[in-house]
């Protein structure tokens, strides 16, 4: 998937306010909720990454430094 985590975030927000309008049908239902697990999946593989790179960044030759951040998703 070639998603920024941006692009993913708006689309998985589109698809939530589709299912929660009670327009679609159970087979669009179904369907727009396997989209939006695999866009789960994908921010959250990408979130993972970022804050490896973070760690790293942060790794002092001496000492590690390891800082927890929370993301808002």
């Amino acid at each position: 998937m070639n998603l920024t985590y941006e692009e993913a975030i708006l689309e998985l927000e589109k698809i939530l306010d589709e299912l929660e309008s009670d327009d679609c049908t159970l087979k669009e239902s179904i369907e727009k909720f396997k989209r939006g697990v695999i866009l789960y999946n994908h921010c959250k593989d990408l979130i993972s990454k970022a804050e490896g790179e973070i760690k790293i960044l942060l790794e002092d030759e001496e000492n590690t430094k390891e800082e927890t951040f929370s993301m808002e998703v």
